[in-house]
Formats: structure tokens, sequence, C-alpha cells
């Protein structure tokens, strides 16, 4: 494999830094970058037997098969235990999110970061099987499958690829694309995810004392008046996600109390009681796309990862186009 240095990356706009997923539970996805919104170009090979990687730990480039990107791709973002087909969709997903990245980057040296706040999560394979251990063989065996099984397929909107962007968990319904990132995309639209309310973690707390949550909201605005009345007026989308609230009297998005206090989605509620707040968020990820864990739900009901992907992303294709 060729390596090169990599030039230095340009910084977009970016929502929030996912962790990795983790083996147990899925983790937010690093699929959060819509910061900007991405149009196909005109001009531009759109499938991809290749992708030049730049690893972002060490300022190279790999160019590698894009079975071994996938594989990596999902090792990282998808929890290996969950089912073949919803793996599969997982594959798709990811290779038409990179193969859409590698035409907007065509004046680039790279295709796409191992940063996760740029672009999809990366690991090695051998990163994947130390993570994994006793069941590395196990694992392995199961995504190579999985990529192997959709080689060439791509979920395509209007004959285009689409920007398919996925998350951990929903709140039971996908959110708006122009709720989270204000944009409307056909294929971006809310659709039912009922399995998710079914995750061990679709409802975590967060807890602060009055005086962090005053540390933290001087950084958005004058704090004042008294604590119960910090947070007022909250206005959510159809999916339960908290589009705009009031805090001190200043009207901030969900999106920005969710960054300050770390919390794992923008879909929550907030208590205060005897000098604690108590942060209740349902869900985990911005929401829009697929829902890995809903798409896990949906194999073990028998679902394909056609079908999984199909209803996911509103009016799409999954077709095999190499």
């Amino acid at each position: 494999m060729k390596k090169i240095f990599c030039c230095a990356l340009i910084i977009l706009s970016v929502m929030l830094v996912l962790p990795l997923a983790a083996l147990e539970s899925p983790k937010e996805t690093a699929v959060e970058t819509a910061a900007h919104i991405f149009e196909m170009p005109k001009a531009g090979k759109a499938v991809s037997e290749t992708f030049r990687i730049c690893d972002t730990s060490n300022d190279t480039v790999t160019e590698m098969k894009a079975a071994d990107y996938i594989f990596g791709v999902v090792a990282a973002e998808m929890p290996a235990l969950y089912e073949k087909e919803a793996l599969k969709a997982q594959a798709v997903a990811a290779y038409t999110y990179a193969c859409v990245k590698k035409v907007e980057n065509a004046d680039k040296t790279y295709d796409l970061t191992t940063d996760p706040s740029l672009d999809q999560s990366f690991i090695t394979r051998e990163e994947a099987e130390k993570r994994w251990g006793d069941k590395a063989g196990e694992y392995r065996e199961k995504i190579e499958t999985a990529v192997k099984e959709t080689e060439g397929y791509m979920i395509t909107y209007e004959k285009k690829p689409i920007l398919a962007v996925y998350h951990a968990i929903s709140t039971g319904m996908t959110e708006s694309c122009e709720n989270v990132w204000g944009k409307d995309i056909p294929y971006l639209k809310p659709v039912a995810s009922p399995g998710d309310k079914l995750a061990p973690e679709y409802i975590k707390k967060a807890e602060f004392t009055e005086e962090e949550v005053k540390t933290k909201l001087a950084e958005l605005c004058t704090v004042s008046g008294e604590a119960k009345d910090f947070f007022t007026d909250i206005q959510k989308t159809e999916s339960g996600t908290v589009k705009s609230l009031s805090v001190c009297g200043k009207e901030v998005t969900g999106a920005a109390i969710r960054s300050l206090f770390n919390l794992r989605s923008s879909a929550f509620e907030v208590a205060y009681d005897s000098g604690k707040f108590t942060f209740t968020v349902y869900g985990y990820g911005h929401g829009v796309g697929m829902s890995q864990y809903g798409a896990n739900y949906m194999a073990k009901q028998g679902s394909d990862f056609k079908e999984i992907l199909c209803c996911y992303y509103s009016g799409c294709k999954v077709e095999k186009v190499s």
C-alpha cells in the first residue's frame, strides 16, 4: 500500500466528537459530520474500489481496498454482536458515505480521514481483534461476510448516492435533517423506529450540582434568577429533539445545551430539586438517518439489509452499482 504525507486538514464546523462503538452496546456514531451537507457534484465517479485514508494520528495517507476500509468502519461503528443483516446495512451505509466523500474531496490528497469528528470511525483489523479478545475469530468472519455479501451495493436517491448518515439510538422516531443541520434533504426525514425504545441505554440521566450548571451556563449567557427557572420554554420537534429553549432568558438551541453538558442526545428533559439538576436524555446521537440499534431490532424481526436501509432513508433504493 502506498503511503504519502497528508496535506493539512481543513477544519470543518462539526457537531461533536464521538467515541467508537463498544462491543456490548452502540455508542454515538462518527457520522455527526454533516455540518456541511454534501451535494453531489455534477462530475466525478461515485463508485470506488479503493480509498485514500488519512490517519490523523500520524499525518499519513494509506490507499486501501474498499473492502478493507469498510471492514474497519463496520468494526468501529457497530457492535460486532449485532445481527448479520444489520451489519450488512451498516456496510452499505458506510460504503455509500465513503464514495460520496471521495467525490467531494477529489481535489485533496485523501478521500476520508480517521478523525471521527470529520468522517466515519475506522480501526485496523489488528485493533479490532485486540478489542474483541476471545471473540476475534468469530467477529472477524462475521464482518468479513457482511462486507463481502454487500460488495458493490449503494444507497441511491434519484440515481445518485446519498449522504448516508447514521446514529446509535433514536428516540423511537428518527429526526429530520432540517431540524439538526438546517437543510431539508428528502431522504433524511423522520421515520418510526420503535425498537429503539427497547435499548438498554435508551434513557440515561446526567446530574449536575447548581454550581456546576452555573459555571457551564456562564459560557452561554448571563446567569440570573432562581435556579428552578434557568431552563424554560422548551420547544421540541415531533421526534422529541429539543429545538430551542430559554436559558436565563436567552434563547439557545438544544444542540448547544447538549454540547455544553456532554449529553448523549438533544432529546432531553431537565428538572431541578434541592440544589441538583437532572437531565433525562433519550436515545444516543443526532437521530438522523439509520438508527443502528433500530437496524439490529429490524434484523431480529426478519428484515434484510435492503429493507432496513429503505426504511430509514425515505424514497431511496439499494442497488448493486458495480
